[in-house]
C-alpha cells in the first residue's frame, strides 16, 4: 500500500510539475491562466474545508473578489488601463461582502465575514503577486525568478522528506504537524542552499550571496506556510483540502508553502532592488 501511495504521489507530483513549468515556459498568458486556475480552485477548496453549519462563508463574492485582484495585478503590468477599473470593482466588493451579510439570515455574521475575507488575503493575493516575480527589475515577461522560486520550495521539500523520514526524531512543530522534525527542515535548508549555489551559475538576477541568502529565507517560508495549512487543516478536522490531485490532496495542498514563500520574496526581493 505504502510503494502504490508513492507511486501514486510521484506520477501525480511530475504531472502536476510538468503543467506549471511548461505554463511558465509557454509565456505570460498560459503562466497567467496556470495561476488564476490555481487560485480559483484553491480559494473554493479553502471555503468548501471551512464551511459547516455555523460558518458560510460567501463564496461566489470571495471569488470575484480574488479574479478582480488578480486581474488589476495582470493589466497593471501589462500598462493596460483597465488595472484601475479592477481595483474599483475589488473595493466594491470588499464593501458588499460586509454590507450583504446583513440581508443573508445566516448565523455568526462575523465569523462568515472573516473567513470569506481571509481566503482572498491568504490566496488570492500571494498569487497576484506572482506577476511582480515575472517582471522583476524588467519590462517584459521573464519566468526565471519565478521558476527558481517554485524550484527551491520543491527541492526544501524533498530534502525535508528524505532527511526526515531517515534521520528526523526532534519534533519541529509536532501541534500542528506531528511528522516534521528539526532535521527534516535542516535537510530541506541543505538541499535549498545547494540549489542556491548551482542557480547562481546560470542567473545574473541576484549574487551568489544573496541567492544563498534567498534559499534560507524560502526554505523557512516554505516551512511555515505549509504548516499554516496543516494548522487550518486540524481547525476544522480535515485531512487533505480536496481530491483532485491523488495523493497529494487538493491544489491547496500543493500550493501551500507558495502562498507565504511569494509574499516573502517579494519583501525579500523589494529591500535587494
Amino acid at each position: 500500500m505504502l510503494n502504490k501511495n508513492l507511486l501514486t504521489r510521484t506520477i501525480t507530483g511530475t504531472i502536476y510539475g510538468v503543467v506549471l513549468i511548461s505554463s511558465l515556459l509557454l509565456g505570460e498568458m498560459s503562466s497567467a491562466l496556470f495561476f488564476l486556475i490555481a487560485m480559483f480552485i484553491s480559494l473554493h477548496e479553502f471555503y468548501t474545508i471551512s464551511s459547516n453549519k455555523n460558518i458560510n462563508p460567501q463564496i461566489i463574492l470571495g471569488l470575484l473578489t480574488s479574479f478582480c485582484i488578480y486581474s488589476s495585478a495582470f493589466f497593471y503590468f501589462k500598462k493596460i488601463e483597465l488595472s484601475a477599473i479592477f481595483i474599483q470593482f475589488t473595493l466594491l466588493f470588499l464593501l458588499v461582502i460586509n454590507a450583504i451579510e446583513l440581508f443573508r439570515n445566516k448565523e455568526n455574521s462575523l465569523k462568515n465575514i472573516a473567513i470569506t475575507l481571509f481566503g482572498i488575503f491568504y490566496i488570492s493575493v500571494p498569487l497576484s503577486l506572482t506577476f511582480f516575480l515575472t517582471h522583476y527589475n524588467l519590462k517584459e515577461f521573464n519566468y526565471t525568478l519565478l521558476l527558481c522560486i517554485i524550484i527551491l520550495i520543491w527541492m526544501s521539500d524533498i530534502g525535508g522528506y528524505f532527511i526526515g523520514s531517515k534521520f528526523g526524531k526532534n519534533k519541529l512543530f509536532e501541534r500542528v504537524s506531528p511528522k516534521k522534525t528539526w532535521e527534516g527542515a535542516l535537510g530541506g535548508l541543505i538541499f535549498s542552499i545547494i540549489s542556491c549555489i548551482i542557480i547562481s551559475n546560470f542567473t545574473t538576477v541576484l549574487s551568489p550571496l544573496q541567492w544563498i541568502i534567498f534559499g534560507v529565507v524560502i526554505t523557512a517560508g516554505s516551512i511555515i506556510g505549509d504548516l499554516i495549512e496543516s494548522m487550518i487543516k486540524r481547525a476544522v478536522n480535515v485531512k487533505d483540502s480536496g481530491t483532485i490531485l491523488p495523493g497529494h490532496g487538493g491544489v491547496l495542498d500543493r500550493i501551500d508553502s507558495a502562498l507565504f514563500v511569494i509574499p516573502l520574496a517579494y519583501i525579500f526581493l523589494t529591500f535587494v532592488a
